[in-house]
């Protein structure tokens, strides 16, 4: 039992120390692997940058050959000199920090001047673009001018004449203001060119007494240039801002009178209605006055008649009765007057009325008109 136990003890001892082995060797692998791992990331980060390098010295080298195509023959007898006296130099293979220096700052030159050319060439070109769009807004604002002047002109006009008359005359006043347009610009072209005729004689009088102009001059005139050229530029937007406030005036200027035009016309439709209704109303009162001066005549008359039947006593059958035929047409007469009596008053208190509304209305188109206006 005693064997048995030691033995056990000892195969125990074994296996712990076999496993403690295995641990130090994985481990030791695994920091191997840890430092493999560091030195292939160093190792790309390297090689990224010899890439980079690389690629900076062949574009480097691309641009010195372009630059010493001119010098190549020389090249060539320098290489052959050279190879006759026996010995090859043994070309770097890594280029000095100085070197580098050099190379990178002659690129990096080259790209600072390749940007201020796009820059430049960018900047005339937006330029240019500007101009085009500037143009174009004041040729869309002359067409819609143009458009609304021969609506104006052409299409709303009086209907007197006809239509193609209209037209010629619209062309004919279009272009006499575009030949005063063209004679206006050719004088300016003529004034412009012998500001420059001018100017190129001074500078070449400068130059023949050697005053030549440094680049702090032409910077300066550069600036200037820039400030007259933002002047122009709120010169012609303020301009285009008038033109625009001036068709709008127009347009309101035009509804106005179309406006005043169709109010003076109903003006005078409303002073012709009133003038035959004061003539029919003058006529009606005549007729109503000659009608009660002859009912006045048919009342005297009638009671001249009552008072002589009063006075007189019975008389005889024929006079009876031709005096009863005359009372009977009197009273006939008398009933037919006053008929016509009642109907000329129901006519002189029509006539009332419709006065009276026309003076209404004449006074509320009179009190609308100035406001309208």
């Amino acid at each position: 039992v005693g064997l048995g136990g030691e033995r056990e003890r000892a195969g125990c001892g074994t296996e712990g120390g076999g496993a403690r082995s295995v641990g130090r060797m994985s481990l030791s692998a695994d920091a191997d692997t840890d430092e493999l791992h560091e030195k292939l990331a160093e190792l790309q980060r390297e090689n990224q940058l010899l890439e980079m390098e690389n690629n900076l010295l062949s574009l480097c080298s691309e641009r010195v050959a372009a630059q010493a195509s001119e010098h190549e023959d020389a090249d060539k007898n320098t290489r052959k000199a050279s190879r006759k006296g026996g010995k090859k130099e043994k070309l770097p293979m890594e280029l000095t920090l100085m070197q580098k220096y050099e190379v990178a700052n002659a690129e990096g030159d080259q790209a600072k001047a390749q940007m201020e050319e796009c820059k430049n060439v960018s900047e005339k070109l937006i330029d240019d673009l500007r101009a085009l769009l500037e143009e174009a807004d004041i040729k869309l604002s002359e067409m819609s001018k143009d458009s609304y002047e021969f609506k104006r002109d052409v299409s709303n006009s009086a209907p007197g004449k006809p239509i193609s008359e209209k037209v010629l005359h619209y062309l004919e006043d279009k272009l006499r203001t575009k030949d005063s347009v063209v004679d206006k610009l050719t004088l300016k072209n003529a004034a412009l060119k012998q500001q420059i005729l001018k100017l190129e004689n001074q500078l070449q009088h400068k130059e023949e007494m050697g005053e030549v102009l440094h680049v702090i001059d032409f910077d300066q005139l550069k600036i200037e240039n820039q400030q007259y050229l933002e002047k122009i530029e709120e010169r012609n937007n303020e301009l285009l801002k008038l033109k625009l406030t001036t068709g709008n005036i127009v347009q309101t200027l035009n509804a106005s009178k179309k406006r005043l035009n169709r109010l003076m016309m109903e003006s005078e439709t409303l002073k012709r209605m009133i003038v035959e209704k004061q003539a029919l109303t003058k006529k009606v009162c005549e007729e109503i006055d000659s009608i009660e001066v002859e009912k006045v005549k048919v009342k005297k008359a009638n009671a001249a008649l009552h008072k002589q039947i009063e006075e007189s006593g019975m008389p005889e059958v024929l006079e009876y009765v031709t005096q009863k035929a005359a009372a009977h047409q009197l009273t006939k007469d008398l009933n037919n007057y006053e008929r016509k009596v009642e109907i000329s008053e129901m006519e002189l208190k029509r006539r009332r009325v419709q006065l009276r509304s026309a003076g209404g209305m004449t006074g509320a188109s009179s009190n609308r008109s100035p406001s309208g206006y």
